[in-house]
């Protein structure tokens, strides 16, 4: 049965891949920001996208062997991984590009704090692609969930969240553009038929609170961003965005 603990041990993983990818963009901005502007982003632009593949790959094997270890303990036998696919060039550009909008500024030290947030989240697409990839072409067909690192999160990661262990697809968990910069949501197998809680994460709490939500909205369909707006000050103190209407 997947855990808290399985979890955290592939969470350590990725957070020191991401120690260490930052530590080396703090030294190319570093040494860029000395530069005409034209001339740091197309520095940037050449060395970005090598960071996020060299440290996607590592992120990438690190979840790879976290799969097959939550597998082994679910349900027994062997199990070879496979690694799936770092983050897309063009997207990787693109947020590249914004972020070197602020060398152009008078506020140029800006892009190594845009970047840090842009490069977190295309090393972790590595590792979520490859927990997607293997629950779609392993024979067993493990459910898997959008699962925040701790017990508070975003109103819009939480949102996601809800659905708890019903995703079966990597598209229908969103491992692209639903996971925002710095996002700390994992994608988590689970190789266990029935309903699967741990520590920190309840998706039948979370769904109450979106059917909440979803009710203050007033209106049938409403979209996911009236939702999530919904959500931040119904539940204020329960997100890391939550909003404290004073009226």
């Amino acid at each position: 049965m997947t855990d808290r603990s399985d979890l955290l041990r592939y969470q350590s993983a990725l957070d020191e891949a991401m120690s260490l990818a930052r530590g080396d963009l703090d030294e190319v901005v570093r040494a860029i920001l000395s530069l005409p502007p034209e001339q740091a982003r197309d520095e940037l632009l050449a060395v970005l996208p090598g960071f996020t593949e060299v440290y996607g790959n590592a992120v990438a094997v690190a979840a790879a062997e976290w799969y097959e270890d939550v597998r082994r303990s679910s349900i027994g036998g062997t199990y070879r991984a496979q690694l799936g696919p770092t983050a897309p060039l063009d997207k990787v550009e693109a947020s590249t590009r914004f972020a070197a909008g602020h060398l152009f500024t008078d506020t140029p030290e800006k892009t190594g704090a845009v970047l840090s947030g842009a490069v977190q989240r295309y090393v972790a697409y590595a590792g979520r692609s490859t927990v997607a990839r293997n629950s779609q072409i392993d024979r067993r067909r493990p459910r898997f969930a959008r699962v925040p690192k701790g017990a508070t999160t975003c109103a819009w990661c939480s949102m996601l969240a809800s659905r708890g262990f019903v995703y079966n697809s990597r598209e229908s968990a969103g491992p692209g553009d639903d996971f925002h910069d710095d996002c700390n949501c994992q994608i988590v197998p689970s190789f266990d038929a029935g309903e699967v809680h741990f520590d920190g994460y309840d998706p039948d709490l979370m769904y109450d609170r979106y059917q909440a939500a979803r009710a203050a909205t007033g209106v049938d369909s409403p979209g996911q961003k009236q939702i999530v707006f919904e959500l931040r000050r119904l539940y204020p103190d329960d997100f890391t965005d939550g909003v404290h209407d004073h009226a």
